[in-house]
């Protein structure tokens, strides 16, 4: 029997996940209350699970600590510590959508058609709308508005308020019109350099160089010069070969880099710190060996001065 490839295997949580928010408010209509809530609080079987940014903006706000909220935060954040942001590449909805939606113009638009392209790093843009937004919390309004940025949090949404007999359409207009700007784009923008939800995950993961990632070894890699079949498999456009060398935040560990690469060299590897680390110190290995001419002779030279002494 053929294992499940890894891309098949997320497609499948992601794909259970939206649907599990569809099914919930049906299941709360009959009164089956063991799951309820949305992206933002979300609670099964008495187990909570928050948004962090979402129990920040409460507690600023209202200067309370929610405990249920804040042991659902913990969670998420403990999560990303050690996984990376898988819930943006595993679990979020929308991360779906817009991985169906760059997909869609790979194949739909013209390959002339480059739309609007960069790699620049998006954690410096996602800290500043996160700042603003806190600031605008604390000092202009009453109510978490950043959660109103959350893509997630208005798709679950969309099946309470529907159900609750109320008005869905700037729901899916909202998500409907960040999916058409990225399809237009040809990036996916929102997840890499707007959505405010990512920027505490990003933080937690950061604080642990051991964490799940990917990590690239140069000896292995098959790949001919100007063809990386593995940056063009990334739909946020990153260089999954440079991201050992980077302060690397965007990176949500989705393993399509890891999948195209197992078909030629498996240079790409996804694993717990080690794999990234020690293509950090291969890295570095490399560097030192490639050191110029010039500056080989001028250590020998240094290295006859004293020997002369």
């Amino acid at each position: 029997m053929t294992k499940p490839s890894l891309k098949f295997t997320r497609r499948t949580v992601q794909i259970g996940v939206a649907a599990a928010f569809v099914a919930i408010p049906i299941l709360n209509r009959w009164r089956i209350d063991k799951v309820y809530g949305n992206f933002l609080s979300f609670s099964a079987a008495g187990v909570p699970l928050a948004d962090p940014l979402a129990a920040l903006q409460v507690t600023v706000t209202g200067w309370v600590w929610p405990r249920d909220l804040w042991i659902g935060a913990a969670i998420a954040l403990v999560l990303a510590l050690g996984l990376g942001a898988v819930f943006c590449s595993w679990v979020c909805p929308f991360g779906l959508l817009s991985e169906w939606m760059f997909e869609l113009g790979q194949r739909v638009l013209p390959q002339k058609y480059e739309g609007w392209k960069t790699r620049s790093n998006g954690f410096p843009l996602k800290a500043g709308i996160f700042s603003l937004g806190l600031l605008a919390v604390v000092f202009f309004f009453g109510s978490p508005v950043l959660s109103h940025l959350s893509m997630p949090g208005w798709y679950s949404r969309i099946f309470q308020m529907w159900f609750l007999q109320q008005h869905v359409s700037l729901a899916i207009g909202l998500i409907l019109l960040v999916l058409l700007a990225e399809f237009l784009a040809r990036n996916r923008f929102w997840c890499r350099y707007i959505c405010p939800q990512a920027f505490l995950l990003t933080v937690a993961k950061l604080a642990d160089p051991y964490r799940l990632q990917v990590g690239f070894h140069q000896e292995k890699c098959t790949c001919h010069k100007g063809y990386d079949p593995c940056q063009e498999a990334c739909s946020l456009a990153l260089n999954p070969k440079t991201l050992a060398n980077i302060w690397e935040t965007e990176c949500n560990n989705c393993g399509d880099c890891v999948v195209v690469c197992k078909k030629m060299g498996q240079a790409l590897t996804l694993g717990f710190g080690a794999a990234a680390v020690r293509s950090r110190m291969m890295e570095k290995e490399g560097n030192k060996s490639q050191a110029s001419p010039m500056s080989g002779e001028m250590d020998r030279g240094s290295k006859a001065l004293q020997k002369e002494k």
